[in-house]
């Protein structure tokens, strides 16, 4: 980091100054915000549309770097798994891959407390030089032909796209008015959503025609100038907090909140059950599309564009939901939607799964989008990052654990059983979602 300068800068004011160089900021004891249930701001009457969302100079900065940022991201991920498959041509091997990446999820409390310490735009750029960096490291599998190289960056890598994704949480809320963090969500939700479909094929087509190398370092290019158009991004100042308690405890301060705060408990277990569903349809696909309907596994292409494209009409479309129905009907709709989306799996009828997939696809963003919202809502500015790792390790490693039970049963029990289990355990997300009405419909 630099040497702090004069005239302290946005970052600075965040709090990593030193008492000399910072303006004064006054000390509130982390006993005086202890966690209420009720919101810590003025609540707006209703979300903001994506025209006055993109009005915002601030989110544009952001969302652009993040978009370049991610358009890497999504190419090499899925690539990397591909790559260890040509070399070994070992299945399992290659999906490996994917679980090495799940591992830093329980780093998730501490990565949390660093996006909550450290001036998040500053934390953020130079995460992406460091994303870069440790990319590069893939150009000394091929000529050693070690392998292992690649299960170290990948981890490495995931732990960096959590870094981002906490400290961004903070970021958003920061530099957005209220009423428009849940269409900020939903286009976030919506581009991801589309780099899912974009990215990953011209990853592997560029991996065809030129090899590995050349979508590393396209992808090391896209984190660099990611970083750099941060540059451009000035956050507000956010007030700091001198917590009191024990390093553990502050460090695991997050799963307090989310506990302590009903909307934002409701919204995380009503995430959690999905995320079972989730879980295991990443090991139940395959079978759907061979066992079930009898199909290729190219088909398999086909149905995730389809998922993408209603993804993204979900994600644009998420302020004027919540405007329309509230955060408890939309939770409760959208997993419902999902979980009877995903039970379509188990008919065996094709037009009938395809069906399915339009449900499926818009009421799991809608789940994303509003629990995300609540949250960042609910949570003062202190807790943001420790609050979405917390959320972040809850639902991904729910996700892990299903997806691997299922793997391990997927020979033994008919996969259609695995499908209708998991869209029970979705289903169930209806109990928080209406059990915690009340708090929840307090989040304006």
């Amino acid at each position: 980091m630099s040497p702090t300068p004069p005239a302290p800068s946005a970052d600075e004011r965040t709090g990593l100054a030193s008492a000399s160089t910072a303006l004064p900021v006054p000390t509130v004891s982390a006993e005086e915000l202890e966690p209420t249930g009720q919101p810590d701001y003025t609540p707006p009457t209703r979300h903001g549309g994506n025209k006055e969302l993109l009005a915002q100079g601030p989110y544009r900065r952001l969302l652009t770097a993040w978009t370049v940022s991610n358009l890497g991201d999504s190419a090499l991920y899925i690539t990397a798994g591909i790559w260890v498959k040509v070399m070994t041509g070992s299945d399992a091997l290659a999906a490996s891959v994917f679980l090495v990446m799940g591992i830093p999820s329980l780093l998730a409390p501490w990565i949390g407390l660093l996006a909550d310490r450290v001036p998040r735009r500053a934390l953020m750029m130079a995460n992406n030089v460091a994303t870069a960096a440790v990319v590069l490291c893939l150009l000394a599998v091929e000529p050693t032909g070690q392998l292992w190289i690649v299960y170290v960056v990948m981890a490495l890598y995931a732990t960096c796209g959590m870094v981002n994704s906490s400290a961004q949480a903070g970021l958003l809320k920061a530099i957005m008015p209220h009423h428009l963090l849940a269409p900020a969500n939903g286009m976030f939700a919506s581009i991801d959503q589309g780099l899912r479909i974009v990215a990953p094929l011209a990853g592997a087509a560029a991996f065809g025609l030129w090899g590995m190398p050349v979508l590393v370092y396209a992808t090391a290019t896209f984190f660099l100038l990611g970083a750099l158009l941060m540059l451009r991004i000035d956050p507000q100042p956010v007030l700091r907090l001198e917590e009191e308690g024990s390093l553990l405890r502050t460090t695991f301060a997050g799963f307090a909140a989310l506990r302590s705060r009903p909307a934002v408990g409701a919204a995380t277990a009503v995430l959690a059950l999905a995320c079972v569903g989730g879980g295991m349809t990443n090991s139940t696909t395959f079978a759907v599309i061979d066992r079930g309907l009898g199909l290729p596994p190219e088909a398999l292409s086909i149905m995730v564009a389809v998922q993408g494209v209603f993804s993204i009409l979900a994600g644009l479309n998420a302020a004027r939901i919540l405007n329309r129905f509230g955060y408890t009907a939309s939770l409760a709709a959208g997993v419902a939607a999902f979980g009877l989306g995903y039970g379509a799996q188990a008919s065996g009828v094709l037009w009938l799964t395809a069906l399915g997939i339009i449900p499926f696809a818009f009421g799991i963003t809608v789940v994303i989008v509003a629990s995300s919202t609540i949250r960042q809502l609910e949570l003062p500015d202190h807790l943001q990052g420790r609050g979405a790792a917390a959320t972040h390790m809850i639902a991904n490693g729910i996700q892990a654990l299903a997806a691997g039970a299922a793997a391990a049963v997927l020979d033994v029990i008919d996969f259609r059983y695995l499908v209708l289990i998991g869209a029970i355990f979705a289903l169930l997300g209806l109990i928080p979602a209406l059990a915690g009405r009340r708090a929840i419909n307090q989040v304006r």
